[in-house]
């Protein structure tokens, strides 16, 4: 790449956005006034907010004991600033109490009343009784606030009356009411002061920090693809002695620097008027409530810009390669919106009560980088230090393939020049019937792995209240493969391509591949159970979900083992196989998608799976399958290596319950563990790995059997033209 002519194109791209005033107000102006209007409103509503009394009706406080009112003569004199009370006599000669039920009832349901409290007849005798059960009723509506809190207040002076009379009633015993107390141990908090407040801030930092950071590279995105198609200067640009990739990083860096400038902006802004308005509640009296928070540590602004760059880079490559699709700045929104809402999730899952940073964590894409930076602001550093390099691989990996997808975009034409047109069914279906191709299109195949995803969410979604038994399971497995994985992909591949062999890509392989994927799939097995283990070890499973994995590990136990090889090993291995790395593979593999199919075909795959820590794993050993599929040219040694793989788990699982070890030959392969399962010795696991590396590479480097056959032949014609 030549360096000077990425400078220039950044120069050019930056001077066209300081240009643009609604960019310049977004970016810069924005920032100044949002947090200041914000602090402004904090403290106009603080200053009138007040709790407001809430009406309550008592039906029956003649019925309360004398000795012991519930409410004092003079707070009703003076009209309760939290309760208003309303007192009417429970009269037994004007209403029954199924009457009593209903009037109050409707004072409540009509509004006359926030709260009703019923005191029927017989409320001392129960009291002495402490067998009988109290004449006391509540009546309220949940669906108003006024009504919750009355009940609220009503509870707490209920409980403070109780307390009262039990301490009286112990009194008149000659016991001591000493007994009554709880058991309260002094709490003595030994963090810091300035940690504590770094513990409010590093939650909410990298929240704010992370959403401007990729608010901010939207609207310069948007600009300098879609913007400049509807100006007509894009094809100026590409005309230009740049290579594509030249103007990608040109562009890149434009978007970053707004994106970057958004969040630092933001984050000074917030640390200003942060320390004004904490000072503010200071001086009003309320030092309690912002004694935690305090003002911004500027070494967390520190932290935060460091972690803000890679991931800056990442928001704005994909902003970019999402813009590049649109044709005019308003589709271009709409484009941009789902990015968004997918960035959320990961901003936000470290906002969960318990989440913190660890090996598992520290590999999840952005959220792994949050973690680090409030791991940093806390001031941990040692733990940051220990994860710091998962993290900061994950990012660059994420940082690569988004630029790598950016420049893919601007070296496509049908990306850059692409057409504007309306959309009508009929129109859309007679095209994809007479412009139909032997494999599917990139959008076909991720159209196809997405139904596949939804069918599979309310689809297991309705099977799980079904009783747990192996013949309801073997429908339910046969119906989710056959029909909601296995099924879209049919029915695509039918309507939307020419050959349907050729879209399921089931092609010849060469025997030596078929011969060796059934070996990795023996040799791969030992080191995909241990790293299971150390998912489930770093993420737990839940109890619920655990209890009933239990239950289908006893069902399958019990059942014919012809019929476990047949549900959980061929039937899966034919429809995944055949679906993400047949039909979804082959259409994401067009215009030299190699890794583009297979990271994607692997995620895809993970996420079939219902039960987080086997879709990590299955993503995991999906990027093997996805290699062997390229290489082999087919899918059908990815199915030979994914029902080995499978045949294998249940037929260990089912010798491991039946205490049996293994042929005395293979005896150094297996060991059984303190459970009484079997499992393979650490010599094996050695040995498979080393295996599995070699049978890899021999696909890596192995030389193209189709191209030695085409060799073959022309040798062959060339020979005999000669004789």
């Amino acid at each position: 790449m030549n360096l000077s002519r990425i400078r220039l194109i950044f120069t050019r791209e930056l001077r066209d956005q300081v240009r643009d005033r609604r960019t310049m107000f977004t970016i810069f102006v924005l920032p100044l006034l949002l947090y200041p209007f914000m602090g402004m409103l904090m403290l106009q509503v603080a200053q009138f907010h007040a709790e407001h009394p809430v009406r309550v009706t008592w039906i029956g406080q003649d019925n309360w004991p004398v000795d012991r009112p519930l409410v004092s003569k003079s707070e009703t004199e003076r009209d309760n600033e939290l309760i208003r009370w309303n007192f009417l006599p429970y009269e037994t000669d004007e209403r029954t109490a199924s009457e009593w039920k209903t009037f109050a009832a409707d004072l409540v349901k009509k509004g006359n009343a926030d709260l009703v409290f019923i005191s029927g007849p017989g409320v001392i005798d129960a009291l002495k009784n402490r067998s009988q059960e109290l004449p006391l009723q509540t009546f309220m509506n949940q669906a108003s606030e006024q009504s919750v809190i009355a009940t609220q207040r009503l509870d707490r002076l209920l409980d403070s009356w109780q307390r009262s009379w039990l301490r009286d009633q112990l009194l008149d015993s000659r016991l001591d009411p000493a007994i009554l107390r709880s058991i309260d141990a002094e709490v003595v908090d030994i963090a810091p002061q300035e940690t504590k407040q770094a513990l409010i801030w590093s939650k909410l930092l990298p929240l704010v920090m992370l959403i401007w950071a990729l608010t901010g590279a939207f609207y310069p995105a948007i600009d300098l693809c879609a913007g400049e198609k509807e100006r007509g200067t894009l094809e100026t640009l590409l005309s230009s002695p740049a290579s594509r990739r030249e103007i990608v990083w040109g562009k890149l860096l434009t978007v970053m620097t707004f994106s970057v400038a958004t969040a630092v902006l933001n984050l000074f802004s917030m640390q200003f008027t942060s320390s004004f308005v904490i000072d503010q509640f200071t001086r009003m009296g309320a030092a309690n409530a912002v004694a935690t928070m305090g003002p911004l540590p500027l070494s967390s602004l520190t932290w935060l810009i460091v972690i803000l760059l890679p991931i800056s880079t990442m928001f704005s490559a994909l902003a970019l390669a999402v813009a590049a699709l649109a044709k005019s700045s308003k589709e271009g929104q709409y484009y941009l919106m789902p990015l968004l809402m997918g960035g959320l999730p990961l901003v936000l899952l470290p906002m969960i009560p318990g989440m913190t940073l660890s090996a598992g964590s520290s590999a999840i894409p952005v959220t792994g980088a949050v973690l680090l930076a409030r791991t940093l602001i806390e001031g941990q550093y040692k733990e940051a230090i220990i994860h710091a390099p998962i993290v900061i691989g994950i990012t660059i990996i994420c940082c690569l393939l988004s630029v790598r997808w950016a420049v893919r975009q601007f070296e496509s034409e049908n990306v850059m020049f692409r057409e504007s047109e309306r959309f009508q069914w009929s129109l859309w279906l007679k095209r994809i019937w007479q412009d139909r191709t032997d494999s599917a299109t990139a959008n076909e195949a991720l159209l196809c792995g997405m139904i596949i995803l939804v069918a599979l969410f309310f689809g297991k979604l309705s099977m799980s209240s079904q009783e747990l038994s192996w013949a309801n399971f073997v429908q339910s497995q046969m119906a989710v493969q056959l029909g909601l994985i296995l099924g879209p992909c049919l029915i695509m591949a039918i309507f939307m391509t020419s050959s349907l062999r050729r879209a399921l890509r089931l092609e010849k392989v060469h025997p030596i591949d078929f011969i060796l994927a059934i070996i990795l799939g023996i040799s791969l097995h030992p080191a995909y159970l241990q790293l299971s283990s150390l998912i489930q070890q770093e993420f737990q499973i839940g109890l619920e979900t655990r209890e009933v994995l239990q239950q289908v590990d006893t069902m399958v136990g019990t059942a014919p083992l012809w019929s476990v090889l047949l549900v959980f090993a061929v039937v899966p291995a034919l429809c995944e196989e055949l679906t993400f790395r047949g039909f979804i593979f082959g259409g994401l593999m067009q215009q030299n998608g190699i890794l583009r199919a297979i990271l994607v075909s692997s995620l895809f795959f993970g996420f079939s799976h219902g039960v987080l820590q086997q879709s990590i794993s299955a993503s995991i050993i999906g990027l093997i399958l996805g290699f062997i599929a390229w290489r082999s040219g087919g899918v059908l040694c990815g199915i030979a290596t994914h029902m080995t793989h499978n045949g294998l788990t249940m037929i260990l699982s089912r010798f491991g319950k039946d205490s049996y070890s293994g042929p005395d030959q293979f005896s150094w392969m297996f060991e059984t563990t303190a459970n009484g399962e079997l499992s393979y010795s650490s010599v094996w696991l050695v040995a498979s790995i080393i295996l599995s590396c070699l049978i890899l590479a021999w696909f890596a480097f192995r030389p193209q059997w189709g191209s030695i056959r085409r060799q073959r032949v022309l040798a062959n014609r060339a020979s005999q033209l000669v004789a």
